[in-house]
C-alpha cells in the first residue's frame, strides 16, 4: 500500500538521523574550553551546563538538545515499523524495549550530570539495559532466516555487550568503555534506517519508470508508440532490507 511505503520512508529517515548524534559529539567536544578526551572523559560530560576547573561545554544545549532528538527518533522508528513485525509477544517486547531506551535516552539529556549524579544515572540506567535486549532479540528472531541481518545485529549487541564488561571492571578508560555500550544501537539505527529509506525510494523510482515504459499496440506498429504511465502506486511489499530485517521474524 501506498501509506505502508511512506511509513516505511519516514522510519527509514527517523532511524537515519542517528548519524547526527555522533556528529553533534565531535562539535561539542571540540567546542570545550580544556581539551575534551573521548579516552578519559564520559558522554554525559558533553552536556555538564556548570564549568570546572576540568569539565566547560560551551555546546552543552547542543548535546543535550541531540540527546531527547535521538531518543524521539528511537521511539518513531520503532513504532512507525511496528507493522513489520508480527503481532504478539514480539511486537510488544520490541515496542515496550524501544520505548524505555527512547524516554532514557531523552531523560540523559533533560537531567545532566551536573545537575545531580544519581538523579541522571536514574535517567541513564535503563537504556544500558533496554539497548542490547533489543538488538539480542532482533538477532534470535532473525537467525535461522535472515542470516547475514542477524549477523549484524548480533554483532552490534555483543559489541555493547563487550562494552557493559569492560565498564564494570574498569579495564579501559571509562570514555572508550562508554561508548562501546552506548554506540552500537545508534549506528544499528543509522544503518538500517538508511538502508530502509534509500531501497524503498528506489524500489518506487523503478516501478514508475516501468509503467512509464512505451507501449505499441499491434495495429498501430507504424504509427509513434503510446506512452502508459498512470500514477504508480508506491510498493505493496516491504523493501528489500526491511524485508530481510523484520518481516521474517517468525
Amino acid at each position: 500500500m501506498k501509506s505502508q511505503a511512506a511509513q516505511h520512508c519516514a522510519a527509514g529517515l527517523a532511524w537515519s538521523l542517528a548519524f547526527l548524534y555522533l556528529a553533534a559529539e565531535i562539535v561539542t567536544a571540540y567546542a570545550w574550553t580544556v581539551p575534551y578526551s573521548f579516552r578519559r572523559d564520559t558522554i554525559s560530560d558533553l552536556g555538564v551546563t556548570a564549568c570546572t576547573a576540568h569539565l566547560c561545554s560551551p555546546l552543552h544545549l547542543l548535546m543535550n538538545a541531540t540527546f531527547v532528538a535521538l531518543g524521539f527518533v528511537t521511539i518513531a522508528g520503532a513504532v512507525l515499523f511496528r507493522s513489520v513485525v508480527p503481532r504478539g509477544y514480539r511486537q510488544w517486547w520490541l515496542g515496550s524495549l524501544s520505548l524505555i531506551t527512547g524516554l532514557s535516552t531523552a531523560a540523559t539529556g533533560l537531567v545532566p550530570s551536573s545537575d545531580g549524579i544519581v538523579a541522571h544515572l536514574l535517567a541513564v540506567v535503563p537504556a544500558f539495559v533496554s539497548r542490547h535486549l533489543v538488538l539480542i532479540l532482533i538477532a534470535v528472531w532473525l537467525w535461522r532466516r535472515r542470516r547475514i541481518v542477524a549477523a549484524w545485529s548480533a554483532a552490534c549487541a555483543m559489541s555493547g555487550i563487550v562494552g557493559v564488561v569492560l565498564l564494570a571492571g574498569s579495564v579501559v578508560q571509562i570514555g572508550i568503555s562508554e561508548r562501546l555500550v552506548l554506540y552500537p544501537l545508534p549506528i544499528f539505527m543509522a544503518v538500517t534506517g538508511l538502508s530502509v529509506l534509500t531501497t524503498t525510494l528506489a524500489k518506487t523510482a523503478s516501478r514508475r519508470r516501468a509503467r512509464c515504459a512505451p507501449v505499441a499496440l499491434p495495429h498501430q506498429q507504424n504509427f509513434p508508440r503510446r506512452y502508459s504511465c498512470p500514477l504508480a502506486a508506491l510498493p505493496n511489499t516491504l523493501p528489500d532490507f526491511a524485508a530481510t530485517s523484520f518481516t521474517k521474524m517468525g
